[in-house]
């Protein structure tokens, strides 16, 4: 009963602490606001309202009502993704409670989901807030260690992918992206450069985990379903960007890559080949890892691990036969060459 009893108060102070935020919020529209620049563009008290109830400091669930209503005016109006980023981050960034981190990390992952989509001008760039070192001061010490550490990886992830996104703009921004008129050649080393970052952000993906006992909540469930169903994204991408390498490298037209300054023509064959298969002994690695983490997730009755197929491992023979198959290629084509700059 004395257990009970503590989750009683802790829940009701916790419902305290989000009336005041929420009546803070409602008093912010008395003030005088700013008439231009960035406080006036970035602070919404109806935005702020929203980003409030659905971080609730509630640590059963998600408010999939409020969290809704955020991500719905988000697809509505792309220029609202700035200002509840932004609001996200005034809650992130001074709270030590778990569960209103996570909140707030699901939604800005949400928001990052409906940027990829959005016009350029109103896409997010890197997310604003750091929750590196959060710490978590509302659970007993038994605990919030694990629920710390939940919180960071979800972090790490979600701050590496935004990092890879707002790249991907400002290369496309300056023309030094894999698209518009860019030469194959170029398209290829592109590619490899994107798996590679793809196959990082797996590995940052298969560490967030529950990391301590007790931690089996609907909550932290949630966000694992979260997880399963990007894991499935980055994964697919790594197999047909892996995919459509091997087509350009090994197919009956394969492409050539362009030398860097200083680098031959021979060297750059070399240099394709020897980080392609890089990548490939990466996702072969990667295949059994994820193989143990559904089993994980499927233990912990993660909802969305349970309703995709068991990941098929890449045979080691096979690895090692397009290993043959591509280095003998490329020392092939780089004879050729030699021959014709002989």
């Amino acid at each position: 009963e004395m257990t009970t009893a503590r989750q009683w108060w802790r829940r009701a102070a916790a419902a305290v602490k989000d009336r005041r935020s929420l009546y803070l919020t409602r008093v912010a529209v008395l003030r005088p606001r700013p008439a231009s620049g960035v406080a006036a563009a970035l602070r919404s008290p109806e935005l702020e309202a929203a980003v409030i109830r659905a971080t609730s400091h509630d640590e059963r669930s998600v408010d999939y009502g409020s969290a809704a209503r955020v991500l719905a005016l988000a697809r509505a109006s792309p220029p609202a993704l700035q200002p509840l980023m932004w609001a996200l981050a005034r809650r992130a960034g001074r709270t030590r409670c778990w569960a209103v981190a996570l909140k707030a990390l699901m939604l800005a992952h949400g928001l990052l989901l409906r940027s990829d989509a959005a016009p350029r001008a109103a896409r997010l760039g890197r997310v604003p807030f750091d929750l590196a070192d959060f710490c978590d001061r509302s659970s007993p010490p038994s605990k919030s260690s694990g629920f710390s550490a939940f919180v960071r990886a979800y972090f790490r992830f979600l701050d590496t992918r935004s990092l890879f996104a707002a790249q991907e703009l400002d290369d496309d921004a300056s023309g030094s992206g894999s698209g518009g008129g860019e030469a194959a050649e170029d398209g290829e080393d592109a590619r490899l450069d994107r798996v590679t970052k793809q196959q990082h952000l797996l590995d940052l993906l298969m560490q967030i985990r529950p990391y301590g006992d007790g931690m089996e909540r609907g909550l932290i469930l949630e966000a694992m379903d979260c997880v399963v169903i990007e894991i499935f994204e980055v994964y697919s991408q790594i197999c047909t960007g892996i995919a459509r390498f091997l087509v350009a490298v090994l197919g009956s037209a394969p492409t050539t890559p362009r030398p860097r300054p200083g680098e031959t023509l021979a060297a750059a064959r070399r240099r394709r080949g020897v980080q392609g298969m890089r990548v490939l002994r990466k996702a072969a690695e990667q295949s059994a890892q994820l193989s143990s983490y559904f089993d994980l997730c499927r233990s912990l009755g993660v909802l969305n691990a349970a309703e995709f197929p068991a990941v098929e491992r890449v045979p080691d023979d096979d690895i090692r036969d397009l290993e043959k198959i591509i280095m003998n290629h490329v020392v092939e084509e780089s004879g050729k060459e030699e021959e014709k700059e002989t």
